[in-house]
């Protein structure tokens, strides 16, 4: 018989006997790999002992047991000092780079509808102004003088008042700086107030009508 033949029937058998071989040392010797299914959950869980609570009182090493109305007579009302609050609407605020002036050039949502927030911060979006000069500090009680206010978190739409009149041609420059002309007035000291979104800012004699 031809030795090819010879050598094909060999490898066959060979291969056979190869395969058998591998059948049993996985039958007998590999190592097991187990691989453990969790079962589900119960659909209600079962309530663990004591769960459903009753309220006591302890009164030296005795506990007497409270029902509802009891147990509320002992608690009392507490104000929430940051409450949460719901928007009802989108809310929106402009930005603008820095150093930049009024109006701004750029609306990003701050606070989208039904969100919740601490009341803080959104008040933190209203920051309180401070005014910290006036330019210049005295004028004519004519008024027309020409003031220059600096100060912080001025908002687009302020408005101004010297001595408790309201001032022309007020220009909110950006967040640090305001223009505008005084009314006219008695001579003597008086507060310049700035009131923005935030509420009223004021600078006690903060001009001097001469």
């Amino acid at each position: 018989m031809d030795s090819g033949i010879w050598w094909r029937v060999g490898f066959v058998i060979g291969a056979m006997i190869g395969a058998a071989l591998l059948l049993l040392y996985m039958t007998l010797w590999a190592p097991r790999v187990v691989v453990l299914v969790p079962t589900d959950p119960p659909a209600t869980p079962t309530p663990q002992s004591g769960v459903e609570m009753t309220l006591y009182a302890k009164s030296g090493n005795a506990y007497a047991q409270l029902n509802k109305t009891a147990a509320t007579a002992k608690t009392a009302a507490f104000t929430e000092l940051d409450p949460l609050i719901k928007v009802s609407e989108d809310l929106y605020e402009g930005t603008r780079p820095d150093g930049t002036a009024f109006p701004e050039g750029r609306m990003s949502v701050r606070f989208t509808a039904g969100s919740v927030v601490r009341k803080s911060v959104f008040d933190w979006c209203f920051a309180d102004a401070t005014i910290e000069s006036v330019s210049p500090a005295t004028g004519a009680v004519a008024g027309g003088t020409d003031l220059t206010i600096r100060g912080r978190s001025f908002t687009p739409g302020s408005t101004v008042t010297v001595g408790g009149t309201a001032a022309t041609n007020v220009v909110v420059v950006d967040d640090t700086t305001i223009r505008c002309k005084t009314p006219a007035h008695a001579a003597g000291a008086v507060a310049v107030q700035v009131t923005t979104d935030a509420g009223p800012a004021s600078k006690a004699n903060g001009f001097t009508y001469a």
